[in-house]
C-alpha cells in the first residue's frame, strides 16, 4: 500500500499556509479542515483525502472561498476480465496521487449575488480545469430564491493506462447549465429543487477499463486450435447527454429539538442509465455541546444500453484502440444494473462559538442486480471522516 510521499505532504502544508495567510491578510471568516479515510472490503481500494477550506473577505462587497484537496488512492480496481476467487486475475493495482483546488469569488449587487469559481486537479494521468458562473437572486423578502449556473471542464486525458501505446493524451469537455429554485415554505419548512442539463464530448472511455471476448485461435488445426480470451479497451459515445433532477426538503421539529433532511436525486443520460437516489438525515440536538446525525441512502441504478459483461455471443469486432464511434461496449460494473445503500453516524461538537469537531463514520454496500455481473465486482467500503471548524 502506498504510504503518503512527500511531496503530497509539502503542498497539503504550504496550501495550509496560504489559507491561514491569506485570512490574516483580509479577516478571514472560517476554516475547515478535514480528513477521509474510505477503505474497501477483501483489500480493493482505499482513498486518503485531506481536506482544507477557508473563507476571506475582500472589502465590503467580496468573498473569496479556498478549497485544497490531496487524494491518495492505492489499492486493486477491477479492470475488464470475469471476477474469480482468485483475485490477482481480475484485478489491477494502481497507485496515484491527486492534488485539487478551487478558487471561489462572490459578490452581490442590487438584490443579485453572483459567484465565479476556477478549480484545478491534477493527477499522474488526469489534468482538470472547470470553471464556473452562478448567479441567484432573492424574491418575497428572501422566501423564494432562483438561481443559474453554468460551468465548463477542460480536461486532458492520458489513454495509454494501464498498459500499451494508447492513443496518447485525449480531451474531454463537459459543459453544463442549472436552474434552481428554493422555497421558505413556513418558518421551519423549507423546499429546494434543482435541475441541469450536461454535455460530456471527446475521450469518454476509462482507459483502466478493458472487456474480454472469447477467440479460437487455429480453426481447424487438431492439434493447435485452442481458445483464448483477449481483452481490449472498452469503447464509449464520442459524445453524451445527462440531465439531473435534485428535490430536497428539510423541517425543523421543535419539540424533538431536531430537524430532518429528506431528498431524491433523478439522473439519466441518452445511452439508457438512469438512477435514483433517496436520502434521509436527522440531526438531533443533544444539550447544547453535540449534535447527532444519523443518515440513510439508498440508490438504484439501470443497466447502461452498452454494457456487458464480455463481447462473447455479441458479433462485435472491438478495435485495438477506443474511437468513441458505434458499436460502443464496456464491461465496466459501474454501468451495471445494481443498488447501493450507505447507513452511517456524525457526532459534531460545540466547544465553543465559533469552533467545532466531528467525527463520521459510514458503511457503503454495493450489489448487482442483472443476475450476469458477479457479485465479486461490486465493492463494499467503509468510511471514515474527521474534521473542525473554526470561525473568526
Amino acid at each position: 500500500m502506498k504510504v503518503f510521499s512527500p511531496t503530497g505532504l509539502r503542498s497539503l502544508f504550504l496550501s495550509f499556509l496560504l489559507l491561514v495567510f491569506a485570512g490574516r491578510l483580509a479577516a478571514k471568516q472560517a476554516l475547515q479542515v478535514k480528513y477521509q479515510d474510505w477503505v474497501e472490503d477483501r483489500d480493493r481500494i482505499r482513498v486518503r483525502s485531506w481536506y482544507a477550506e477557508a473563507e476571506t473577505k475582500l472589502g465590503p462587497n467580496w468573498t473569496m472561498e479556498v478549497v485544497g484537496l490531496v487524494d491518495v488512492i492505492s489499492g486493486a480496481t477491477p479492470y475488464g476480465r470475469p471476477p474469480t476467487e482468485k483475485p490477482s486475475e481480475w484485478l489491477v493495482e494502481i497507485e496515484e496521487e491527486r492534488r485539487a483546488g478551487i478558487v471561489s469569488l462572490a459578490t452581490g449587487k442590487e438584490g443579485y449575488d453572483f459567484s465565479f469559481e476556477f478549480g484545478y486537479s491534477d493527477e499522474p494521468d488526469y489534468l482538470s480545469r472547470s470553471y464556473a458562473l452562478n448567479l441567484s437572486k432573492g424574491f418575497a423578502e428572501d422566501t423564494l430564491s432562483l438561481y443559474s449556473g453554468l460551468s465548463f471542464t477542460d480536461d486532458e486525458v492520458d489513454s495509454g493506462v494501464p498498459g500499451g501505446p494508447g492513443l496518447g493524451i485525449q480531451a474531454k469537455r463537459t459543459t453544463e447549465v442549472m436552474f434552481g429554485i428554493h422555497r421558505i415554505l413556513d418558518p421551519k419548512t423549507t423546499l429546494s429543487l434543482n435541475l441541469t442539463y450536461g454535455r460530456p464530448d471527446g475521450y469518454l472511455s476509462d482507459p483502466y477499463k478493458q472487456i474480454g471476448r472469447t477467440e479460437t485461435l487455429f480453426p481447424g488445426d487438431p492439434i493447435r486450435e485452442r481458445q483464448e480470451f483477449y481483452l481490449y479497451p472498452e469503447n464509449r459515445p464520442a459524445g453524451r447527454e445527462t440531465f439531473v433532477a435534485y428535490l430536497e426538503a428539510v423541517r425543523y421539529l421543535e419539540r424533538l429539538d431536531a430537524s430532518v433532511e429528506s431528498s431524491y436525486r433523478y439522473f439519466s443520460d441518452d445511452a439508457g442509465l438512469k438512477g435514483h437516489t433517496l436520502e434521509l438525515q436527522w440531526f438531533q440536538r443533544m444539550g447544547e455541546k453535540f449534535v447527532l446525525r444519523p443518515l440513510f441512502r439508498h440508490y438504484l441504478q439501470g443497466a447502461c444500453d452498452f454494457y456487458r459483461t464480455t463481447l462473447d455471443g455479441s458479433g462485435i469486432n472491438p478495435s485495438t484502440q477506443p474511437d468513441g464511434s458505434f458499436p460502443y461496449y464496456s464491461a465496466d460494473y459501474r454501468l451495471s444494473r445494481l443498488r447501493s445503500s450507505t447507513y452511517g453516524l456524525k457526532l459534531t461538537y460545540f466547544h465553543r462559538p465559533g469552533l467545532a469537531f466531528d467525527l463520521a463514520w459510514d458503511r457503503y454496500l454495493m450489489s448487482g442486480r442483472d443476475g450476469v455481473t458477479s457479485q465479486l465486482a461490486y465493492p463494499d467500503a467503509k468510511v471514515l471522516t474527521l474534521g473542525f471548524q473554526v470561525e473568526f
